[in-house]
């Protein structure tokens, strides 16, 4: 090879640029769409790990240090680590925000809420961002994040005023949630001051320290890299690891890329091939000039090699730096739009590509010296026997068809077979397509996890029965004495009979986390529906904590298990003893109810709350319970509220015992869960209306004495009469009957400690009666099913744990429970509202999710799982085995889709080849016809019909491929 003839190429290229840089830019495109699929498939699995470092931070291991400011030097020396990041909290905040000094905070046990510092550094590490506003900027304004709001409830928006010991502050941003969100996220300041004021307000310092992994860490067991730091350091508690993102196994789809790139890479040489071979063509008059001259047919090929490298290089280097131009500026998209960051571009891109390019020439050099364009190209040889006359009605078809005769039947034959292979490959990919996305839908049309809200303090199982007491004489007077035990919704309050609430609690169960109160509030709803991969979400309403009684419920011997009058937990936590579900009736839950029932459910009443089911589980003796059965009446009883009455202390105080034991403290002065019968006489004193006073009191002197005057009478007939006590209780008894009449004032009356007494007394009872022993809600047990296995996993998307008696219900019935239970607390307490923090509202505790396909490459079930984890979810997974189905849906519509687009591209390829090589071979008889006087749209006519003959054998692409070729035809005969 000489200069001579490495200069004569460059200077055909330059002389014939437009047409280079016309088969450059074709060729281009299919580098850059190899390169696209290669940046694809190289960075899915990064984007499913930085999607899981958006939501949990991208951090390794966090250690807080509560002693000193100094760093672990295990942990800052480690050389996978790289240098931290930090945050500092300077102390801690109740979300009740009661008192130090209060019992009620002890026995609480809720997670306290951090103020603190975060560095720059540790803010961009966490991905953490701006709901609206900004960090603060002034010593009184603070960022909190939307969960410590919520959790504060003292504001929600920007602008508000947060009090943090006895220090005002205004909001001035708001953070997208992370305290509830990352692992140990609860540490972290969820309260963000300046460091001025941090300095200012700082009690109990703890410095934390995150660390990155290096980039270039590449494990498969980090859970036991962070084992191996943790235990070198010797930390035990002040350590944090971040399972969300480094235990979660990715979606590995190697076999699915290795087949893209297999396929993509064979349709971008079948493309560049094409191209190539097309210019070649149009050169051959050139290299027959050449020849003439004296050129050998090394030389030509040469030139033609060279020509091929320089055309296909440029292609290869401007296609690539496109598609990973482009590939960047999606990820910069992402980043601006999503906080992602994921984009490398890896060498095997480069390799691949320049693979790519070296078969392109091979083949392209191949298919020359095959082709012999290297040489003038001489006309055929083939006679065709033709039959016939040409007139002027059959002239088109009967040119058209002696012309495809002169291809041999052998070849019309192989490139009709083609077509029809290549037609049947793309039907049986479409209907691959259709045929696994159906079956997806079909097989994934339920739920991938149920999750459900959970207390973090527990409540034993019981029931509070009624222990009526009857008055009796007695030497010295009278006195009450028990005599029947009554369950809830068996009896009517009479203040005669001396109720009683007593505490039967069950052992042998599992204690109850899930109420209604302990619900999902607007931020964790709104964190859901942000997390990619998610396609529906169903709520429901699911409580353990609350108890149900019916007719004739034996608490004496009950075959529920060890029942007790002391409380005590079980060790076994076998089952729950009692769990409701109620949702929404619709014809499909209704449906699977009345199959079990055996279609003894009523449409309306089920939806009412009227009727009910119940599931009747095994005790813990294999036995079960006789006394529940078809048609009782079972009692939704109140969940219970404390009491302001009476001092009923209890090892167990969930979170809306707790916040109404603070709405205590604030309706009444200074009640601090000690009785002071001062405050609450003062309080009924105050509050408690003429209509009221008289109607309990006649209430109590109609049930308790034959006659009202029995009152200080019935002290006449004693053997130890007392002249003062009767004139005592004679004049309490004129008194209120002079109040009664108008004669004297409230005050007057209450002046009297026996008129006090009574009132406090019958208020105080009925107060009782009507939370404990009053049910909430009655429903008619239409059918009592008993539990199977089978049952279990028809409702297992409903119900996410049952308990030995497990209702379903409708939120009808639920709603009007919740109601009763805020009107008794209304009533009792003289209100005619109460505060939002202890209203009981319908609000859902239990989340259905069900993700799509994008979930397989966008992490979600690690995501969600993590996410509800932290805010105080339990999880039944059901997503193992769908994650593996939406996987193979995935690679089966990637695999069909391909494969489909291949054969598409391939068969378009290969026909454009194919026509444009029969024109050139028709081009010395077309010449003939035109001469002869043939019109230019009758050449066309000619040309298409056998087109159109041979796109039939692939009719689903006919009309792209007629106006491609009616393209190419015009094209074609203009220039003859």
């Amino acid at each position: 090879m000489n200069s001579e003839l490495i200069a004569l190429t460059f200077k055909g290229l330059c002389r014939r640029w437009r047409e280079v840089v016309r088969v450059v830019a074709v060729v281009m495109i299919s580098f850059m769409f190899v390169t696209g699929v290669l940046l694809y498939s190289g960075n899915m699995k990064k984007w499913q790990t930085a999607i899981n470092k958006q939501h949990f931070g991208n951090w390794f291991v966090m250690f807080y240090n509560s002693t000193n400011k100094s760093e672990n030097d295990v942990i800052k020396n480690h050389p996978y680590l790289e240098q931290a990041v930090t945050a500092v909290t300077v102390r801690s905040i109740e979300p009740l925000s009661v008192d130090s000094d209060n019992t009620i905070e002890a026995i609480s046990a809720t997670d306290k809420i951090m103020v603190g510092t975060m560095s720059d550094e540790f803010i961009k590490m966490g991905s953490i961002t701006m709901e609206q506003g900004h960090m603060p900027e002034m010593d009184n304004e603070v960022a909190a994040d939307r969960n410590t709001l919520i959790e504060l409830g003292q504001g929600m928006n920007i602008g508000d005023i947060l009090t943090i010991d006895d220090t005002t502050y205004t909001i001035c941003g708001i953070i997208n949630s992370y305290t509830n969100v990352w692992q140990s996220g609860n540490r972290l300041p969820g309260v963000i001051v300046t460091d001025t004021q941090a300095d200012v307000i700082a009690d109990e310092i703890t410095y934390i320290y995150a660390y990155r992994l290096r980039d270039f860490i590449s494990e498969t067991d980090y859970n036991t890299m962070y084992q191996c730091i943790a235990s070198e350091s010797g930390i035990r508690n002040n350590i944090a690891y971040n399972s969300g993102v480094y235990d979660y196994q990715s979606w590995d789809n190697e076999r699915v890329n290795r087949y893209m790139y297999m396929l993509i890479m064979i349709i971008g040489i079948v493309a560049v091939t094409y191209q190539i071979i097309i210019y070649n063509r149009s050169r051959n008059n050139v290299r027959f000039i050449q020849k003439t001259l004296g050129a050998t047919s090394a030389q030509t090929i040469i030139i033609t090699f060279l020509e091929n490298v320089v055309i296909l290089g440029i292609s290869a280097i401007a296609g690539s730096c496109i598609a990973l131009g482009a590939g960047k500026v999606i990820c910069l998209v992402l980043e601006h739009t999503k906080g992602v960051t994921f984009f490398r571009i890896d060498k095997d891109i480069y390799i691949k590509v320049i693979i790519m390019m070296v078969i392109s020439v091979v083949v392209s050099i191949i298919s020359i010296l095959l082709s012999g364009c290297h040489k003038k190209k001489q006309g055929s040889n083939r006679t065709v026997k033709i039959t016939g006359n040409l007139m002027k009605k059959n002239f088109i078809i009967n040119t058209a068809t002696r012309l495809m005769r002169t291809n041999g039947i052998i070849v019309n034959i192989l490139v009709r077979v083609f077509s029809f292979v290549m037609a049947v490959i793309t039907v049986l990919c479409g209907i691959g397509i259709v045929t696994s996305y159906g079956n997806y839908k079909e097989q994934c049309s339920t739920p991938d996890c149920v999750n459900y809200m959970v207390d973090n303090v527990s409540t034993v199982p019981c029931i509070y029965y009624d222990s009526l007491h009857e008055l009796i004489k007695i030497e010295n007077g009278i006195r009450y004495t028990e005599n029947s035990r009554v369950i809830p919704g068996c009896n009517e309050f009479n203040i005669a009979d001396g109720h009683s609430a007593r505490a039967y609690y069950f052992s042998g169960f599992k204690s109850g986390k899930s109420g209604i109160y302990n619900s999902a509030n607007d931020d964790i709803i709104n964190n859901l529906k942000q997390i990619e991969g998610i396609d529906d979400i169903f709520y429901g309403y699911y409580e353990t904590t609350r108890s149900f009684t019916w007719d004739n419920m034996n608490i004496n011997i009950t075959t529920n298990g060890v029942g007790s009058e002391t409380e005590g937990g079980s060790s076994e936590n076998r089952k729950y003893m009692f769990a409701g579900e109620y949702v929404d009736i619709d014809k499909e839950i209704f449906n699977i109810l009345n199959e079990c029932a055996g279609g003894k459910l009523d449409y309306n009443a089920l939806k009412e709350g009227t009727q009910s089911v119940v599931f009747l589980d095994a005790d813990n003796n294999g036995e079960y319970d006789d006394t529940m059965k078809d048609g009782v009446t079972l009692n939704l009883n109140n969940y219970y509220m404390g009491n302001p009455f009476y001092n009923i202390k209890s090892f167990y105080m969930d979170k809306y015992t707790v916040a109404c034991n603070k709405f205590f403290t604030d309706l009444i002065s200074e009640y601090r869960y000690t009785i002071d019968s001062k405050d609450m006489y003062e309080y009924i004193s105050d509050n408690i209306s003429r209509e009221q006073i008289i109607e309990i009191v006649d209430e109590y002197l109609r049930h308790t004495y034959d006659d009202p005057t029995d009152y200080y009478n019935m002290y006449l007939n004693t053997d130890d009469f007392d002249q003062d006590y009767y004139e005592y209780r004679k004049a309490s008894y004129d008194l209120y009957m002079a109040y009664k009449r108008g004669e004297v004032s409230k005050e007057e009356l209450f002046e009297n400690l026996s008129c006090k007494g009574e009132v406090l007394g019958s208020w105080y009872s009925k107060y009782t009666y009507y939370s404990l022993l009053e049910p909430a809600a009655s429903t008619n047990v239409a059918k009592v099913i008993i539990l199977t296995d089978e049952i279990r996993d028809k409702l297992k998307y409903y119900v996410p744990e049952f308990g030995q008696y497990t209702i379903i219900g409708s939120t009808q019935l639920l709603q009007k429970a919740l109601d009763n239970q805020n009107n008794v607390m209304k009533k009792y307490l003289f209100l005619d509202e109460l505060p939002d923090y202890v209203t009981l509202k319908l609000r859902p505790n239990q989340f259905n999710i069900r993700y799509n396909l994008k979930s397989s490459f966008a992490a979600t079930d690690n995501v969600v799982r993590s996410y509800l984890k932290t805010a105080g979810f339990d999880t039944i997974s059901y997503s193992e085995e769908k994650n593996l189905l939406r996987q193979r849906t995935i690679e089966s519509l990637m695999s069909y889709g391909v494969t489909a687009f291949a054969a598409i591209i391939i068969y378009m390829i290969v026909s454009m080849i194919i026509v444009k090589n029969r024109l050139e071979k028709y081009r010395s008889r077309l010449k003939l016809l035109s001469d002869t006087g043939a019109e230019k749209e009758q050449l066309v006519k000619i040309c298409m019909y056998e087109c159109i003959r041979e796109s039939l054998w692939f009719i689903v692409l006919m009309p792209l491929e007629l106006l491609i070729c009616l393209v190419i035809v015009k094209k074609f005969v203009n220039r003859i």
